[in-house]
């Protein structure tokens, strides 16, 4: 009935959500750079959209603030 590369309206919102999510977290970011749950959660959403380069550039910045969520972050851009 739908063509194969058809998700559904309900994952289209979601995109239009985490990428208004994301554009909040960068704004964020702005005035606390160093904030580790921040960049995690910015790489986090670069990865659910599938913008791995992103995502590893995010990686790059918290592997030296926060190692271990900079690991978790990897994994996930991994999983992918």
């Amino acid at each position: 009935m739908f063509g194969k590369g058809y998700r559904g309206v309900f994952s289209r919102m979601g995109e239009g959500l985490l990428e208004r999510l994301i554009e909040d977290l960068k704004k964020e970011l702005e005035r606390r750079p160093e904030d580790p749950e921040i960049l995690y959660k910015l790489g986090m959403g670069y990865v659910r959209l599938g913008k791995i380069d992103s995502a590893r550039e995010v990686y790059k910045r918290l592997k030296d603030i926060d190692p271990d969520r900079a690991r978790e972050l990897l994994d996930s851009i991994y999983e992918v």
